[in-house]
Protein backbone atom coordinates (compact mmCIF):
# COMPACT_ATOMS: atom_id res chain seq x y z
CA UNK A 1 0.00 0.00 0.00
CA UNK A 2 2.79 2.55 0.93
CA UNK A 3 4.18 2.25 -2.53
CA UNK A 4 0.97 3.22 -4.30
CA UNK A 5 0.80 6.26 -2.10
CA UNK A 6 4.11 6.71 -3.09
CA UNK A 7 3.42 6.66 -7.03
CA UNK A 8 0.54 8.93 -6.26
CA UNK A 9 2.29 11.77 -4.18
CA UNK A 10 4.79 12.51 -7.24
CA UNK A 11 1.67 12.96 -9.98
CA UNK A 12 0.64 16.55 -9.70
CA UNK A 13 -2.86 17.20 -8.69
CA UNK A 14 -5.16 19.01 -11.62
CA UNK A 15 -8.71 20.19 -12.05
CA UNK A 16 -11.01 18.84 -14.33
CA UNK A 17 -14.55 20.07 -15.64
CA UNK A 18 -16.72 16.78 -16.89
CA UNK A 19 -19.55 16.41 -18.77
CA UNK A 20 -21.88 13.92 -20.06
CA UNK A 21 -24.68 12.70 -22.60
CA UNK A 22 -27.88 11.94 -20.96
CA UNK A 23 -28.82 8.61 -20.89
CA UNK A 24 -32.93 9.37 -21.07
CA UNK A 25 -35.92 11.86 -21.92
CA UNK A 26 -35.80 12.64 -18.07
CA UNK A 27 -32.22 12.76 -17.25
CA UNK A 28 -32.15 15.91 -20.13
CA UNK A 29 -33.42 18.61 -17.28
CA UNK A 30 -30.27 18.86 -15.82
CA UNK A 31 -27.51 18.22 -18.77
CA UNK A 32 -24.95 19.00 -19.81
CA UNK A 33 -24.41 17.58 -16.18
CA UNK A 34 -21.32 19.74 -15.59
CA UNK A 35 -19.49 18.84 -12.52
CA UNK A 36 -15.85 20.09 -11.70
CA UNK A 37 -13.41 17.89 -9.95
CA UNK A 38 -9.68 17.19 -8.77
CA UNK A 39 -7.78 14.48 -9.21
CA UNK A 40 -4.02 13.20 -10.05
CA UNK A 41 -3.20 13.26 -13.40
CA UNK A 42 -2.60 9.45 -13.93
CA UNK A 43 -0.67 8.87 -17.20
CA UNK A 44 -2.46 5.53 -17.42
CA UNK A 45 -5.99 6.41 -19.35
CA UNK A 46 -7.46 3.60 -17.44
CA UNK A 47 -6.83 4.84 -14.43
CA UNK A 48 -7.38 8.00 -14.95
CA UNK A 49 -10.88 6.88 -16.54
CA UNK A 50 -11.72 4.91 -13.37
CA UNK A 51 -10.80 8.23 -11.06
CA UNK A 52 -12.80 10.63 -12.61
CA UNK A 53 -16.06 8.24 -13.84
CA UNK A 54 -16.44 6.86 -10.01
CA UNK A 55 -19.99 8.31 -8.60
CA UNK A 56 -19.96 10.82 -11.62
CA UNK A 57 -21.65 8.48 -14.54
CA UNK A 58 -25.02 7.40 -13.71
CA UNK A 59 -25.71 3.91 -12.88
CA UNK A 60 -27.73 2.63 -16.36
CA UNK A 61 -29.80 -0.93 -15.96
CA UNK A 62 -29.05 -3.74 -18.74
CA UNK A 63 -26.07 -4.80 -20.55
CA UNK A 64 -24.14 -3.50 -23.78
CA UNK A 65 -24.62 0.22 -23.05
CA UNK A 66 -20.91 2.32 -22.75
CA UNK A 67 -19.20 5.47 -22.62
CA UNK A 68 -16.20 7.23 -24.80
CA UNK A 69 -14.12 9.49 -22.76
CA UNK A 70 -13.04 12.22 -24.39
CA UNK A 71 -10.20 14.56 -22.89
CA UNK A 72 -9.76 17.87 -24.28
CA UNK A 73 -11.42 16.04 -27.54
CA UNK A 74 -9.45 13.08 -27.73
CA UNK A 75 -10.91 9.56 -27.36
CA UNK A 76 -8.58 8.14 -24.45
CA UNK A 77 -11.02 5.09 -22.72
CA UNK A 78 -14.08 3.15 -22.98
CA UNK A 79 -16.11 2.42 -19.93
CA UNK A 80 -18.27 -0.50 -19.93
CA UNK A 81 -20.32 -3.01 -17.68
CA UNK A 82 -16.91 -5.01 -18.64
CA UNK A 83 -14.84 -2.62 -17.59
CA UNK A 84 -12.33 0.31 -18.53
CA UNK A 85 -10.61 -0.22 -21.79
CA UNK A 86 -7.81 2.49 -22.72
CA UNK A 87 -7.67 4.04 -26.17
CA UNK A 88 -4.40 5.55 -26.14
CA UNK A 89 -0.43 4.72 -24.47
CA UNK A 90 -0.97 8.12 -22.46
CA UNK A 91 -3.52 10.20 -20.79
CA UNK A 92 -3.32 13.92 -23.20
CA UNK A 93 -3.51 16.48 -20.55
CA UNK A 94 -3.82 19.95 -21.48
CA UNK A 95 -3.13 23.07 -19.34
CA UNK A 96 -6.76 23.06 -18.85
CA UNK A 97 -8.86 19.94 -18.97
CA UNK A 98 -12.21 19.05 -20.35
CA UNK A 99 -14.24 15.45 -20.01
CA UNK A 100 -16.83 14.60 -21.90
CA UNK A 101 -18.86 11.17 -21.35
CA UNK A 102 -20.25 10.48 -24.76
CA UNK A 103 -23.18 7.28 -24.02
CA UNK A 104 -23.83 4.56 -26.34
CA UNK A 105 -26.84 2.98 -25.48
CA UNK A 106 -27.00 -0.75 -25.92
CA UNK A 107 -28.15 -2.07 -29.41
CA UNK A 108 -30.98 -3.85 -28.80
Amino acid sequence: MKAAFEVLKDRAIISVVMTRDSVCAGDDCDAPHEKSATTYSFLDPSAFAQAISGGYLPLVAGSGHSWTCLLNGVKFAEVSNMGIRSLVRETPFAETNFVHFKYHSSAW
